[in-house]
C-alpha cells in the first residue's frame, strides 16, 4: 500500500511539471491573449526548437513581432536579428535597424550596448537612403496595445 502511495505521488508531480503552475494558463494561451512576456517566450521556444516545439524562425517571427511591437526590448532585438540575416523573415537592413534602434534605446546597461553593436553592424551594409528610411521608422513608432491571436 505504500509503494502505491508512492506511486501516486511521484505520478502527481511529473503531472505538476509538465504544465504550468495551478492556476496559470499554459504559455501559448497567454500567447494568444497578447501577454508580451509569453509571446517573447514562445518566440525563443521556436527559434532555439525547445519545450517539445520544432524549430521554426517563421513561427519564431511572428511569435516576437507581436511582443516587439507592444515594446518588448528583447523581442524587439530578436526580430531585428531576424531580420538581419533573413531567418523566417526576409532578410531587410532597413527592418533590422529599425527593431534593432527601438531595441536599443528601450533596453538599459549592457543590454542596451549589445543591442547597439548589432545596430551599428547592420548599418555598415546599408546605403544612406536605407539609413535614413529605418531612423524615420524608428522616430515614428509608437507601440501597439496587446494583441490577441
Amino acid at each position: 500500500m505504500k509503494s502505491l502511495s508512492l506511486l501516486v505521488l511521484a505520478m502527481s508531480l511529473l503531472h505538476a511539471q509538465e504544465g504550468p503552475p495551478p492556476g496559470r494558463p499554459p504559455l501559448r494561451e497567454r500567447a494568444a491573449k497578447g501577454d508580451a512576456d509569453a509571446q517573447f517566450t514562445l518566440g525563443k521556444n521556436y527559434e532555439a526548437g525547445r519545450s517539445g516545439l520544432k524549430k521554426d524562425f517563421t513561427e519564431a517571427s511572428h511569435w516576437y513581432r507581436l511582443s516587439a511591437e507592444q515594446g518588448d526590448p528583447f523581442a524587439q532585438a530578436s526580430l531585428g536579428l531576424l531580420y538581419r540575416f533573413g531567418k523566417g523573415v526576409p532578410q531587410d537592413l532597413v527592418q533590422a535597424y529599425f527593431w534593432l534602434s527601438l531595441a536599443t534605446n528601450r533596453a538599459t546597461g549592457a543590454d542596451s550596448e549589445s543591442i547597439a553593436e548589432y545596430r551599428d553592424a547592420a548599418a555598415t551594409h546599408m546605403t544612406p537612403a536605407q539609413l535614413k528610411e529605418a531612423k524615420q521608422l524608428a522616430q515614428t513608432w509608437k507601440p501597439k496595445p496587446a494583441s490577441q491571436q
